[in-house]
Formats: C-alpha cells, structure tokens, sequence
C-alpha cells in the first residue's frame, strides 16, 4: 500500500514577521494571532485525516510547536523550494511512498481537496506522479509527488506568479503525469480574508 506523508510548512507566530500583507488592516500582534489560528486549523484538519502527519517548523524551540501533538521537523536554510525537497527527501528516506505539501495559507481548504490530491496519487488504476492545487497569486495550496522529483524545486521563481506554470512545465519536461485540480486562494490581503471569512469560519473573527 503508498502511504502519503503529509507535511505542513509553518512559520512561528511571531509579530511582525507573518501575514505582514495584512497590515496595516491588522497590528502586528492581530496578524500573528490570526496566523496562529489559520495554522491551528490547517494542522488539526490535516491531523484528522492523517494521524501521522508532520510539521515542518522555521524555529522547533518556539512555543508554538511545543503545543502540537504531532511530529516537529526543522525546515532549515535556503529558500523555499529548497526547505521542501529537504522534507520531501526526509519522507521517502523513512519509507513513505509520496508526499503531501501544505501551508498555512488555505484555511479554508475543504477535506475534499486534500483527500482528492492524496487519492490521484494512491488510488487503483493509473495514478498520476504530480498533483497541484492552483491558487489565484499564480502559486499553489497544495503538492503533492508519487516519487522524488527535485526538479520541481530547484531554481524556482519563489514569491512570484509564476510559480505555479514554471512548476508545471518542469513536471511535463521530466515526463511526469500531472493534475491540477480546481482554483483555490491564499489568505494573505484584507480583501483575502474577508473572502475567507464570507466562508463560515468562525474562528476567523
């Protein structure tokens, strides 16, 4: 049986250095609360669904993660793309058969979005080796990879909008088999949020 590992990338809720885009709409400390709750949310709803799930923390020692009942792993240094193949790596080196990459930015994300990711790459009969979940900034809520593909990494445009189509053409140079599925968005603006927040969810406010 494949066995997806689940990864959730997560930045300690400190003021002034999350959801910052939130500002001045929000104070600092407002934007980091707001930050811990979205993260909350995306951990425990990942946890629900897979027990064994990670968090892969910029700083472990924080509080914040002390909290958690699951297992802290160190991004560590680089950018982005680097932090993820490192975690990726971690997780076919432990035996998974793919991975599942997620941030804090899509609280709203619905079950149904994870459990599709994870069932393209798992289920009977032909399954893909790559499945992405678009977002509207031109990056994605979700990765998810049936094998090792560094290529989807290395020497990405991070933070821009293109991310999300440079991936893409990298998986279809390599020849792997790809699925977007539908169009999400990032919880990063006040306009976001209010978006999110028209949602129902409470915990939002």
């Amino acid at each position: 049986m494949l066995v997806i590992q689940p990864i959730i990338f997560c930045k300690a809720p400190v003021p002034g250095q999350v959801k910052t885009r939130l500002l001045p709409a929000c104070s600092p400390v407002e934007a980091a609360r707001l930050h811990a709750a979205m993260a909350r949310h995306v951990i425990a709803r990942a946890l629900a669904l897979w027990p064994w799930a990670w968090v892969a923390a910029d700083d472990p020692e924080h509080p914040f993660f002390r909290e958690l009942d699951t297992r802290i792993i160190p991004q560590g240094g680089g950018d982005l793309g680097s932090r993820m193949r490192r975690a990726a790596e971690m997780a076919f080196a432990s035996g998974r058969g793919g991975v599942l990459l997620l941030g804090t930015d899509s609280p709203h994300m619905s079950e149904a979005r994870l459990k599709t990711a994870v069932r393209l790459l798992t289920g009977a009969g032909d399954r893909l080796d790559v499945v992405v979940g678009p977002v509207e900034d031109g990056g994605y809520d979700l990765l998810a990879m049936r094998g090792m593909h560094r290529e989807l990494f290395d020497d990405i445009p991070w933070g821009g909008a293109s991310v999300r189509d440079v991936t893409l053409r990298r998986a279809q140079a390599a020849g792997l088999s790809v699925r977007l599925l539908s169009m999400g968005f990032d919880v990063d603006t006040p306009e976001d949020l209010a978006r999110a927040r028209r949602m129902g969810l409470p915990w939002l406010e």
